[in-house]
Parts: C-alpha cells; structure tokens; sequence
C-alpha cells in the first residue's frame, strides 16, 4: 500500500520540521504530503509586512526540498488564512490597510506559483468560529480574489471553511460555477461528514480528516472526491490538536481489515485522487 496525506503542516522552528516527518512517513508507506503554509507569526516573522510572507515562501521551498531529498512526492501550499485576518484586526490593522497589504501578498504568491517556489494556494477561506461580520467578509473576499487567481494559472486551492454541510457547499459550487472555475481543483479542506457528503454531490474534492473517517463518514460520500489528511501541527506545544500523518496507514489498514474499504478504494483515495486533484505525478 502506498499513503498519501492531503494537508499537514511544518514548522522547522519549534516542531520536527519537513525532513523527519517525511523520514518517519516515508517508513510507514508514505509516498506523498501537501505542505500547507503556516501564518508567519508561527515561524517567529511577526511582522505584518510583504517581508514576512516573502521568509515563509522560502522557508516553505525549503522544506519542500527536504521532503524530496528523502524519496516523496510534495505539493506545496501557500495563503492568508482566516484566523490571519482576525490577527491583524486584533493588532489595530484593518480595512482598507490591510486589504491593501494583503492584496500585496496574493500578488506574492502569484509570483511564487509562476516561478514554481509553490504549488497551489492555500489556506484561504472563512472562518469556522464566531468572529466579527467585517472579518468575515474580508475573508471571503481574499478567498474569491486567490480563487480567480488559481483560476488563471490552474493551481490547486485548499479550502478552510465553516463545517455547514449542504450551506457550505453550495456556496462554493455556486462560486465554481459563477467564477468559471475547474472544480477539480478547489479542495474543501478537513470536510465534517455532512460537508463531504454535500462536497461529493456537487462534485467538489474534498479532505477527511483521520480522526473521522469511519463506516459512518464513507456511508454518505463519493470516493472518487475524497482524500485524507492528518492536519497535523507540528507544534509541540499544542499535543493532540490533531493527527499524525503516520496515523493514516494505521487507520487505513484497519478499514481494509473491517470490510469497510478495500484496496481499490483506498487507492483511488490515497494514490489517484492526489494525482488528479493536486497536479500530481503518479508513484
């Protein structure tokens, strides 16, 4: 069996960093991860500047490079995450200025997916958290302005987004179809099992977080949209947030055991769906 994990994160800085995971990975199965950016205050780049975003571009390519020194397939991801914009509101930059400033950062990340420093884009979406209504609609429009971007150059998009099920998706096939967009490759990340079922009838991919497939979660979904994640930190300071990526070949081969998937399945899964959604080349 191979494994893939469709969203974790890194953080050289106070985490294990690229080349363990990958290592550790690589051991279990592992042929593939999608390196999502962290916000930069994260890294320690806590100044809200062009600057800062420029250091996480190249601390991203360089854990790419890493995770291909040990023998796996990488995709990475860079954008404005939500919870970035509550930050910076709560710093007293807002409106117009940080429109302004982040404006500038998709401009960067334009740069960089031309220049093949990333993969795709993301996260950049909606909060999933009460926040206030001028955050949430900044949010949104940063999402659509990075969704025409990925438009024009066919990269990747990895969504956050509130867990609204049938709301949820309609709203970004709504968007898919008013953008005029290739829905293959706009990725609701860390799909609840009601969101993925709605993701699955309106044929959008989605992630499954490990911590929540089960028999119940494949009831309601398509397979041919689904890959897994482990959304996992990489921050030890924050224990059980989420999973681990070598956590995916144990629940997978435990599926296989119960009857609940077979290998075909899990390789559609784990293989074929990442080569078709993330502009992968096959293992």
């Amino acid at each position: 069996m191979l494994y893939s994990d469709a969203h974790l994160h890194v953080n050289p800085v106070v985490g294990l960093g690229a080349e363990k995971i990958a290592r550790k990975f690589k051991r279990e199965g592992g042929w593939f991860i999608a390196i999502v950016a962290l916000p930069p205050y994260y890294y320690g780049f806590n100044d809200l500047s062009i600057e800062s975003y420029k250091r996480v571009s190249e601390l991203l390519a360089r854990e790419a490079s890493r995770v291909r020194e040990q023998g796996l397939e990488v995709a990475s991801f860079m954008g404005i995450h939500p919870a970035e914009i509550d930050e910076y509101y709560k710093r007293g930059v807002k409106g117009e200025k940080l429109y302004s400033l982040l404006s500038g950062v998709l401009k960067l990340i334009e740069e960089n997916l031309k220049g093949g420093v990333i993969d795709g884009i993301g996260e950049v979406g909606r909060q999933h958290y009460t926040t206030s209504p001028e955050r949430f609609v900044l949010s949104e429009i940063i999402m659509r302005e990075a969704l025409v971007l990925a438009k024009s150059l066919g990269a990747p998009v990895q969504l956050h987004l509130e867990q609204g099920g049938f709301a949820t998706a309609l709203s970004i096939r709504s968007l898919v179809d008013t953008l005029g967009l290739n829905a293959k490759h706009i990725i609701l990340h860390h799909a609840s099992s009601d969101t993925a079922l709605w993701a699955s009838n309106y044929g959008l991919p989605f992630t499954a977080p490990v911590k929540r497939l089960d028999e119940e979660y494949l009831k309601g979904i398509r397979v041919e949209y689904c890959m897994l994640e482990s959304d996992f930190l990489d921050d030890p300071r924050r224990p059980g947030v989420s999973a681990y990526p070598w956590d995916i070949p144990v629940l997978v081969r435990e599926l296989i055991t119960r009857g609940a998937i077979n290998e075909e399945i899990a390789y559609k899964v784990l293989v074929d769906n990442v080569v078709k959604y993330m502009n992968i080349k096959p293992p």
